[in-house]
């Protein structure tokens, strides 16, 4: 048998476009991955520069970038108003991830943040709640004589608490101060509030009195005086209260009490700011001031306690190229800009966030070292806190410098030991040698499977050609055997009844036959198309095979067979009627064609628990061991003498199996050439 035309085709494409390319690039590849090591030591060195250059130029960039958002932060501080009260609202204030403060200055002068009364008052919304004579006592008490008066008001509130006098006239001033404040401490536990603010108005009216108290306690009595006058729902005198202490505050020339001051204002904003009674004017007024005045009193601290280092930088000179100058110590680190930065005379200090600038330089090196996990490399603080990579022990140096101008960090490169580039080369090669062997078996076997397919259609062209001859033979004795008997009746040959009658009966026979190969073919096409084709119901199979074996039970007794036959009543199963025909018929006519008088031919229909079960038994020519695998298969016909010499078309148990597998059944054979073959159908019960 020839290969067909499709099938040449295919195995030279094959041939051409797999397997001789996959050869040529297999010998390629085998030569290249013996310069692997080669190779790789190569792109180790090339890739060393490219990622020392990318680790320099990304700290470059970012603190670029840092530089760049100061530059816009300052502009804008500097074109705003630096009065406390002068941003319109706190949320536009302009700040730089990676720094707590920007201070501006201009010829030396702090620009931004303006902390002084004057400014702040300067076009406010408190204009109107201000005292008219801020530099006058808050409140107007008469200081001469302060000692009697004093002595006096103690000596009487004891004695009309009936509470023994204290020699008070004999104290020290600082001794009088505790006592008023023990005094003032009990009129507020009392809830005497008229009498705790007259000898509060006392303090604070002579605060040259308190000096030696410390400024927590100070603050204290403001806070103190500031709850009794909310307790006695007196609201606008708090708010004109904490804005006079808010005046003081800012009227000093050193603020050396910050954070103390804080604790205060923030409780009373927020307090001011619960007054239901409060107009939207003054709330969104002292929302403001809060939150202006929390972030400049923060930046005041931070000035405070870094004078020294501000004046340090300040004064030092920062090369017309560079514009940036950085300063640190343990505590702190400063960078300076200027010009070309800034223009003129306007420098900005900026205090760096240590850990949040740290951060943001960090996130930018992972990026990069991600892309470059095989080189040994390290990345120091102060020359011993390691932040990124590691130090291989005993590894040479290959390169060292200081790539932060904010930290002391220092990289460091790292030569690489060659047992670990050949350690990674060798699984590159073990990989790269895989894959091409994977490759190779992939074509190996794709082209034992594609050979095995050809010759398996080989087979089934044989197959189909047998079948086509076996089916035109049996198509042509019947036809040719009516076609004869038809004339001559018609020509009126046959004079006697007897041989009209004898002759129309082989007509009938042979037509019967006609029908029956003419239906195996369509049931074996429509065993092709699926169950789609099939009506599915719920059936009797001893009914079925019982009308099959009546049908063709005289074919076997001419032939001189005996019949064993069991139809088990009510077994029911789920199929269609006349596949389940086709396969009782199938398999009782080969018993039939295959079995030789004087012969017997067993035909069984019995149930059990779960399962019915057909089964077909003769005593023919049985089937050898060898043959049995392949007699389902379309076509095929078992290659004996007997076989030969029967008549069929090689689909009758082809399409038992279909049937089979259609109706999800089981078939089983057992045979011996000479013994008989015994065909076993089991199908599930129907519900």
């Amino acid at each position: 048998m020839q290969v067909s035309r499709n099938n040449l085709l295919f195995v030279l494409l094959f041939a051409g476009g797999i397997v001789l390319p996959t050869a040529i690039l297999s010998f390629l590849s085998f030569r290249n991955i013996q310069n692997e090591i080669y190779l790789s030591q190569k792109n180790f060195d090339e890739n060393l520069n490219a990622f020392q250059n990318e680790v320099e130029e990304a700290i470059e960039k970012e603190q670029a970038k840092i530089y760049q958002e100061t530059k816009a932060a300052s502009l804008f501080l500097y074109e705003q108003p630096q009065g406390l009260l002068d941003f319109g609202h706190a949320a536009e204030f302009k700040s730089v991830e990676g720094l707590d403060a920007i201070f501006l200055f201009n010829n030396g002068n702090l620009i931004y943040p303006d902390m002084t009364s004057k400014k702040f008052f300067k076009s406010s919304n408190f204009s109107n709640s201000v005292p008219s004579a801020l530099d006058k006592k808050l409140y107007q008490v008469e200081t001469s004589g302060l000692k009697d008066s004093i002595a006096q008001k103690i000596y009487l509130e004891q004695r009309s608490r009936s509470l023994r006098p204290t020699s008070f006239f004999f104290e020290s001033k600082e001794e009088q101060i505790q006592n008023i404040l023990g005094l003032i401490r009990f009129y507020y536990k009392n809830k005497k509030y008229d009498e705790a603010l007259h000898l509060l108005e006392i303090l604070e009216s002579n605060p040259h009195q308190q000096g030696y108290l410390h400024a927590d306690l100070t603050y204290a009595v403001y806070l103190l005086h500031f709850e009794i006058l909310v307790f006695q729902r007196k609201h606008q005198e708090a708010q004109d209260y904490c804005l006079s202490v808010l005046a003081q505050f800012l009227d000093k020339q050193n603020i050396d009490d910050i954070s103390s001051s804080r604790y205060f204002f923030e409780s009373a904003f927020t307090r001011i700011l619960s007054f239901e009674n409060l107009s939207q004017e003054k709330r969104e007024a002292f929302w403001n001031l809060r939150e202006n005045f929390n972030r400049q009193l923060g930046y005041m601290d931070i000035l405070y306690y870094n004078r020294d280092l501000f004046q340090e930088i300040l004064n030092d000179d920062v090369s017309s190229k560079e514009g940036i100058l950085y300063k640190n110590t343990e505590e702190v680190t400063l960078f300076k800009m200027s010009y070309p930065y800034l223009s003129g005379d306007q420098v900005v200090i900026a205090v760096i966030n240590k850990d949040a600038y740290k951060a943001r330089l960090q996130s930018k090196l992972k990026t990069v070292v991600q892309s470059y996990k095989n080189i040994p490399f390290s990345i120091t603080e102060n020359s011993d806190k390691l932040l990124m990579g590691e130090i291989p022990e005993g590894a040479p140096i290959i390169a060292q410098h200081y790539i932060s101008d904010a930290f002391e960090w220092e990289f460091t490169l790292y030569e690489k030991d060659m047992q670990d580039i050949h350690k990674e080369t060798r699984h590159r090669m073990f990989l790269m040698y895989g894959l091409m062997l994977f490759a190779l078996i992939t074509v190996i076997f794709g082209s034992f499977f594609m050979f095995r397919f050809i010759t398996q259609e080989r087979k089934l062209l044989a197959m189909k050609a047998n079948f086509l001859s076996s089916v035109s033979h049996e198509l042509k004795t019947p036809l040719t055997s009516i076609k004869m008997f038809a004339e001559m009746m018609a020509r009126g040959r046959l004079q006697r009844a007897e041989k009209v009658q004898e002759y129309s009966t082989l007509i009938g026979k042979e037509a019967s036959r006609l029908e029956n190969l003419i239906g195996a073919i369509l049931n074996y096409t429509r065993m092709e198309h699926g169950t789609g084709a099939f009506k599915w119901e719920r059936l009797d199979f001893s009914i079925c095979a019982k009308k099959v074996f009546d049908a063709v039970e005289d074919i076997g007794v001419e032939k001189g067979l005996t019949f064993y036959t069991h139809f088990e009543p009510n077994v029911f199963v789920m199929g269609d009627y006349t596949a389940l025909y086709s396969l009782v018929q199938n398999l009782i006519d080969n018993a039939i064609k295959y079995t030789e008088a004087p012969g017997d031919i067993k035909v069984d229909v019995r149930s059990d628990s779960e399962w019915v079960i057909f089964s077909v038994a003769d005593t023919g020519i049985g089937i050898a061991a060898s043959e049995q695998k392949n007699i389902f298969n379309d076509f095929y016909r078992v290659g004996d003498e007997m076989t030969r010499s029967t008549k069929g078309s090689g689909l009758g148990l082809a399409t038992v199996k279909r049937v089979a597998e259609t109706h999800k059944a089981t078939i089983s054979l057992v045979s011996k050439p000479g013994k008989g073959s015994t065909f076993t159908v089991k199908f599930k019960k129907a519900e």
